[in-house]
């Protein structure tokens, strides 16, 4: 297939490449240029503006930051909006939440293309290696075109009936993981702060029965102090806040969520918003005086 793909940051750019590597003709656009010229010295094909990138293609992919940056790139006289043709399929892998979806999938309906949210569940690694978990929603016919491309970049493609429900399903995720990665940095610090080798916590967690594979994964990272970021703490309280917002709409209440999200603002505020979301252990250890 023809593939757009306008977002060539950190997931972007592996995930670009696999469609890539798997077959496809694939035209990319960042909006610092330079970030995806290692794909074009790949074999891609570049484009000046989001319109470009997305006009005449089979699938358009967005992989961008926010709700915010998916206006900007589609939006305006050079937007991708304004390059979709009828039966074009805009799959939009973004954490941009529930009312963006619904947003987006009326402006897509009356371009006569279709809207796939198609949020990702995984690392940067699982993106390289091609094994993420992707909640993909929309109408059948447009999962159908996308289901592919989809599984060139993925482990498993988890399908949903519409866009709506996809976004939802990634921020039902989400909201689960930072209430995780939060209360492990609190027991960690809890454990450090009366004398316990952090790293005999991790251990004893990781043997009992709430093992986690990211416990794992950022308990070695919390013991390196290694805060080089696979998910950014702003980008996680970002999800929480999305979430809240979806909870609002619906309803719910989510008294942990809202905690979860102020103490990622914590450590937002300590300067770790570049950082991955483990140095909220960070800002607990310095809470507890814990030597770093």
């Amino acid at each position: 297939m023809k593939i757009g793909f306008l977002g060539t940051g950190t997931m972007g750019a592996p995930m670009a490449n696999n469609l890539r590597k798997s077959g496809h003709t694939v035209t990319v656009w960042n909006r610092t240029a330079s970030k995806a010229e290692p794909l074009v010295k790949k074999g891609a094909k570049t484009a000046p503006s989001p319109r470009e990138a997305a006009a005449g293609q089979d699938l358009v992919f967005l992989c961008l930051s926010d709700e915010k940056a998916v206006e900007s790139v589609l939006e305006g006289p050079d937007g991708a909006l304004s390059g979709l043709g009828k039966g074009t399929v805009l799959v939009d892998v973004s954490t941009a939440g529930v009312r963006s979806a619904r947003a987006v999938e009326e402006r897509v309906r009356a371009r006569g293309a279709s809207f796939v949210a198609a949020p990702l569940l995984g690392s940067r690694t699982a993106a390289e290696k091609a094994q993420l978990i992707i909640v993909a929603g929309g109408p059948a016919e447009a999962r159908e075109k996308a289901r592919p491309a989809l599984r060139a970049l993925s482990a498993r493609v988890i399908e949903l009936d519409s866009a709506p429900q996809a976004a939802l399903m990634k921020l039902v995720v989400n909201s689960v993981g930072g209430a995780m990665m939060v209360a492990y940095a609190e027991g960690l610090a809890l454990g450090a702060s009366g004398g316990l080798d952090v790293a005999k916590v991790v251990e004893t967690l990781q043997a009992s029965p709430f093992h986690s594979p990211l416990f794992l994964m950022k308990g070695e990272q919390i013991l390196a102090r290694d805060w080089a970021a696979r998910f950014a703490v702003s980008l996680a309280e970002k999800d929480q806040r999305l979430a809240q917002e979806a909870a609002a709409d619906q309803g719910a209440r989510m008294p942990v969520n809202a905690a979860v999200r102020a103490l990622f603002a914590d450590a937002i505020g300590a300067g770790h918003g570049a950082n991955d979301m483990a140095a909220v252990a960070d800002v607990y250890f310095g809470w507890a005086g814990v030597k770093k």
